[in-house]
């Protein structure tokens, strides 16, 4: 009972107020009230989720030591995908306030996106793709890469595409979706080979001697002073043919130089083979005075 006359008496006190009763009468103005409270709310929820996404790649940057800005535009563009459901959300029940019947436009939104979706698949596909492959970092502008059958330098990952420059200068835009294996050439220590021939009647441990004093000299040289992770050395006898067997040698540089060492020793060993006389095949006159 004395919470009844509680209630009672609090009714009373409203009902004697000149003020406060046309206030909670007027609807108008709780409903303006309303719309600033889901405003507020919203503004709080985007810094907060802001916030969030922020500290969230700044420790991955930290972790992972990634592309910086390859990270800042995954934390662009996922702060955009939420404020956008955000601001959804927010007008949907703004418009709820005042009336306005939001399960059809909801329901008339949702059939329009299965209809984009279903007509723009490889077009999602491509962003989802391209999304992953700036988190996984798979591969970086300037890196050489192979990947749908094309081989190159990598001159633009965006969100949809990614263009590859290759050897002869041409430009290929590749899909992201597309992208599926890829062969990344510039990330750790690469393995440099040099294939060259000599003649059958050379001994192999002059070969052997020969390709030690090329390693040594390749060494020295300022530019390739510091790229060498293993040496120069004899790998194999790679083939063996009528009059000549080919020799193949390797050694382990730092990514991006694998090519440039290869040129480099094929230059050194034909310089060297000529100082000591070392013959790449046996000529047609030799091969009759031995036989």
């Amino acid at each position: 009972m004395n919470e009844l006359e509680d209630i009672e008496n609090i009714d009373k006190m409203v009902a004697k107020s000149s003020l406060l009763p046309d206030f909670m009468r007027n609807k108008i103005t709780i409903d303006i009230i309303s719309v600033l409270i889901v405003l507020l709310l919203c503004f709080i929820t985007l810094k907060l989720v802001h916030k969030i996404i922020r500290k969230f790649f700044e420790r991955n940057k930290s972790k992972a030591k990634r592309n910086t800005a390859k990270l800042e535009t995954l934390s662009r563009i996922f702060y955009s995908i939420i404020r956008i459901l955000i601001i959804f959300i927010a007008i949907t029940m703004i418009l709820d306030i005042f009336g306005v019947n939001t399960s059809s436009l909801i329901a008339t939104a949702g059939i329009g996106g299965i209809a984009i979706a279903l007509g723009a698949q490889t077009l999602i596909a491509d962003f989802v793709k391209g999304v992953l492959i700036i988190f996984d970092d798979k591969i970086r502008v300037g890196e050489w890469v192979s990947c749908s059958g094309v081989e190159g330098t990598v001159e633009e990952v965006n969100l949809r595409i990614t263009k590859i420059r290759d050897y002869n200068g041409s430009l290929h835009i590749i899909p992201n979706s597309n992208i599926t294996n890829v062969q990344n050439f510039d990330r750790g220590a690469q393995k440099s080979e040099a294939y060259f021939c000599v003649s059958n009647d050379t001994k192999l441990d002059e070969v052997k001697a020969m390709i030690k004093s090329v390693s040594q000299q390749i060494k020295t040289m300022p530019k390739y002073k510091n790229v060498f992770i293993e040496d120069l050395s004899f790998f194999e006898i790679h083939e063996f043919k009528d009059f000549s067997y080919t020799v193949r040698v390797t050694s382990l540089v730092k990514a991006g130089m694998q090519w440039e060492i290869s040129r480099k020793v094929r230059e050194l060993i034909k310089e060297e083979m000529e100082k000591r006389k070392i013959k790449s095949s046996l000529l047609e006159e030799e091969i009759y005075e031995k036989i």
